[in-house]
């Protein structure tokens, strides 16, 4: 390695600085990768959260009284609660603590049922909650759902959520792509609340911020390098955008990642004074998310399940769901899908709903004839295991209630 560069030999990576820690991503959508980070690529997390917090505080027009929120991610049962303040230096990180509405180092959860409790006390606690920070909707529409059918505290029975929390001003979520719908049921629960949509981060480095000027979230051009991929594989600098357009995102970040391919969709809805205003639109590779899962094509396939078999994911009801057609007769594919971690954690925390088996005689031939009424012809269709656009998934269920030979 050059003089002033630090190699990582097992996992090929050149760094400018000495790598504080290695953060490991799920792996559900390929193999599980360590992500380097290292001074100035943990100041990046910081300082994205610096900005939007100014943004809201100054030009949201939300008047904030107490700036008491809540912001949790889901823990490793059984295991140490993950800590998002681990990524801000110590003093912004005291400087937070007074406004917690829960704190993830006070208790480890052993079950789903059991963090879901405790989180619930913590909400219950917090009747001057103003502002709710987390990632999936869905997460926050099962903790809801808990709290009713638990009767956490027996005055919330006939209450509105408004009610129960009458400071809440913002939901920080996703509220793109597959969590669209579940982010409108939110705003439902909660006439009055602003549902900022979340910008887009990873594991692998910050990207967008929602801006209110705005109207939507732009990347953060000082703290890393985009590039962005049109459908013929050509790249163009953040500058050569157009307005309407969708790319894969690919970004360079501080923490020796060049050029990395996120397989993420953005769409450029605007521009704020030159600079685009992008917005989440998928994955662009054969995935479905609906809770963080990230099933893949070839996961489902290596879970090895007898015969032919159609997953297609439903978002229709509150809470998200699979509908699994198969020829086997197997109803074991609520086990076999919680050998993805992240899955068996949102069945756990009840965001997602226990999938629904239809035994079907020709699981090929049902899909075929989906895709020939939808006006393609045979030579066209290519078979999958995984029907990922959401869109075309809410067609196929929707069309499959009224074909007979789906067999209930």
């Amino acid at each position: 390695a050059p003089v002033g560069y630090n190699f990582y030999e097992r996992r090929k990576i050149l760094t400018l600085e000495r790598v504080k820690f290695f953060e490991t991503t799920s792996g559900s959508t390929g193999n599980k990768k360590e992500i380097p980070y290292t001074k100035s690529f943990l100041k990046t997390f910081e300082d994205m959260f610096l900005i939007w917090a100014h943004d809201l505080l100054s030009h949201s027009g939300i008047d904030f009284k107490s700036a008491k929120f809540f912001s949790r991610v889901s823990p490793k049962i059984g295991e140490e609660n993950k800590d998002d303040r681990k990524y801000l230096s110590t003093p912004v990180a005291l400087l937070l603590r007074p406004f917690l509405a829960s704190n993830p180092n006070q208790h480890t959860a052993k079950s789903g049922q059991d963090f879901l409790m405790k989180i619930s006390i913590d909400l219950i606690k917090s009747r001057d909650l103003e502002i709710i920070y987390i990632w999936s909707p869905t997460y926050l529409l099962s903790v809801l759902q808990f709290m009713r059918e638990n009767e956490v505290a027996l005055d919330i029975r006939d209450k509105s959520w408004n009610q129960i929390w009458p400071e809440l001003k913002l939901i920080s979520c996703w509220t793109h792509a597959q969590a669209e719908r579940p982010a409108k049921l939110l705003a439902e629960k909660f006439p009055g609340v602003m549902i900022q949509p979340k910008g887009l981060l990873m594991t692998e480095g910050a990207v967008t911020i929602p801006w209110t000027e705005a109207k939507g979230c732009i990347p953060l051009v000082q703290l890393a390098y985009f590039e962005f991929q049109d459908e013929s594989g050509k790249l163009h600098k953040l500058t050569e955008v157009k307005e309407g357009s969708t790319y894969t995102l690919i970004t360079t970040q501080q923490n020796g990642y060049l050029r990395y391919n996120t397989n993420d969709l953005v769409k450029v809805t605007g521009f704020y004074h030159k600079t685009p205003v992008l917005e989440f639109r998928g994955r662009s590779g054969q995935y479905s998310d609906l809770a963080g899962e990230k099933f893949s094509e070839a996961g489902l396939r290596d879970l090895k399940m007898n015969h032919n078999f159609l997953v297609v994911p439903d978002d229709s009801g509150e809470l998200p769901r699979y509908h699994v057609f198969s020829e086997d007769g197997s109803t074991e594919w609520d086990t076999a899908f919680k050998a993805n971690y992240h899955y068996k954690l949102a069945r756990e925390l009840n965001q997602l709903k226990e999938p629904v088996i239809h035994n079907v005689k020709n699981v090929s031939d049902l899909y075929l004839r989906f895709f020939q009424a939808q006006g393609m012809t045979l030579g066209d269709i290519k078979e999958r295991n995984l029907l990922n656009d959401i869109t075309l998934a809410r067609k196929f269920l929707a069309w499959t209630d009224k074909e007979p030979q789906s067999s209930r």
